[in-house]
């Protein structure tokens, strides 16, 4: 609809009702953020099975991929038959995933349930041993001493009648067990939806395609689906990579706990292994809880312990870590922790996880922008060049080959340099 016949206008218009909307739109967003939050996680429910989907053939699909270059290569290589290794390719992607998955479960659950038992006896005979050493340090100290002993007392009482409040929570247990079972429910629900993304891959891709292409410039198409294309790369490569990085801190994990003969191993490993997965903040995550179950199991051992995760996890920062993942990232620590803090607080652990590929991706378009400008300036686009002390733009613009130079001076004698 045009508002005025001059076509200037209503361009004009145009942008000024899109920067009014998206302005309105972040202002609810930042103001308003726990409506918008309740609202998204409505949206999300309703369409869970679809995003599991989504999540799970993007995890899947490089399996796919690669069993149909197999099959292309060594099996159908006389005849192909396209349609028979993509259904083989989705078979293998769903069986290594499930089995995955088993495993994950086989090995997580049972452990958390054999250590349930000695997790409680060792809480219940921490606290009596706590006061007696309390009594015995300050013993010189008695006002200390009966001011620490009182509180211990009262975290005892405390935790004991938190233990003899859990038989009563019982249909709070089977609620949360119902909600459980519906989450596993779209998680099934989920693969099957992941099986049919994966089996009409390019059919959905050609669709999406054409809507974005029929509604949107050339331009923005282009920019659009190399936006994509970096971020399926960013997050395949941080994921995976990540995923093997945390296997190996765990099996380290384990056999450093193994050597020093502390207890828990299995279940601490898993813990430190599973939340290693969280850039900067995983490691800390993982070892607070462990610590309290070592502390609980065996005071001596828990400063040693701790001693062994910050030496575990130097050595993942600096050498397991960088070998896996490389240079792929591309953000400084600052931009890293940024990432974390800001995705963590909108979309919790899976925002912390996620978060850090997502804003490299972010960045990097970003730079390429600010960098496409700075060369049209003819201006140097490396940070080195504006971070001297008193760089003033007529020194940048020497320094990036001035372009906005001005021609020599004239002589005194009105003549020109040659």
């Amino acid at each position: 609809m045009k508002f005025w016949p001059v076509k200037k206008y209503n361009t004009i218009l145009k942008y000024v009702l899109t920067a009014i909307t998206v302005t309105l739109l972040l202002v609810v967003a930042i103001f308003r953020w726990d409506t918008v939050k309740n609202v998204f996680a409505g949206i999300v429910n309703i369409f869970e099975p679809i995003i599991w989907g989504a999540v799970i053939a993007f995890i899947m699909n490089p399996i796919m991929m690669s069993t149909e270059k197999f099959l292309k290569r060594f099996v159908f290589r006389k005849k192909p038959r396209p349609k028979a290794a993509r259904a083989i390719g989705v078979l293998v992607a769903t069986a290594v995933f499930l089995a995955l998955i088993t495993m994950i479960i086989l090995s997580v659950i049972p452990e958390i349930a054999s250590n349930i038992p000695d997790i409680y006896n060792g809480i219940v005979n921490f606290l009596p041993k706590a006061q007696e050493w309390a009594e015995s340090v300050l013993n010189d100290i008695p006002s200390v001493r009966e001011i620490v002993v009182n509180e211990l007392s009262d975290i005892g009482a405390t935790l004991q009648g938190l233990l003899a409040a859990l038989v009563p929570q019982i249909n709070n247990f089977l609620t949360s067990l119902l909600d459980f079972a519906d989450s596993v429910k779209n998680f099934v629900f989920g693969i099957i939806v992941a099986i049919y993304f994966l089996l009409s891959k390019e059919t959905l891709q050609a669709q999406a395609k054409k809507m974005m292409i029929a509604t949107m410039s050339e331009e923005s198409c282009a920019r659009l689906f190399g936006f994509v294309s970096n971020t399926n790369t960013a997050l395949l490569n941080f994921i995976y990579g990540k995923v093997i990085d945390s296997i190996i801190i765990g099996l380290l994990c384990c056999v450093g706990m193994l050597i020093f003969r502390m207890p828990y191993v299995m279940l601490v490993s898993i813990i430190i292994g599973i939340t290693n997965i969280i850039p900067i903040f995983g490691p800390f995550i993982g070892a607070i809880p462990s610590a309290i179950l070592i502390l609980i199991a065996d005071p001596k051992k828990v400063i040693w312990f701790l001693i062994f995760i910050v030496a575990l996890q130097q050595l993942d920062g600096n050498i397991i870590g960088p070998r896996i993942l490389g240079s792929r990232i591309g953000l400084s620590p600052f931009w890293m922790l940024f990432s974390i803090i800001v995705f963590g607080s909108m979309f919790g652990i899976a925002g912390m996880i996620i978060g850090v590929p997502l804003f490299a991706v972010f960045y990097d378009e970003l730079n390429g922008y600010i960098k496409t400008k700075l060369e049209q300036k003819n201006l140097p686009t490396e940070d080195a060049a504006y971070s001297s002390p008193g760089m003033d733009m007529k020194k940048i613009s020497q320094a990036g080959g001035g372009a906005d130079q001005k021609a020599p001076a004239p002589k005194a004698d009105g003549k020109k340099e040659q």
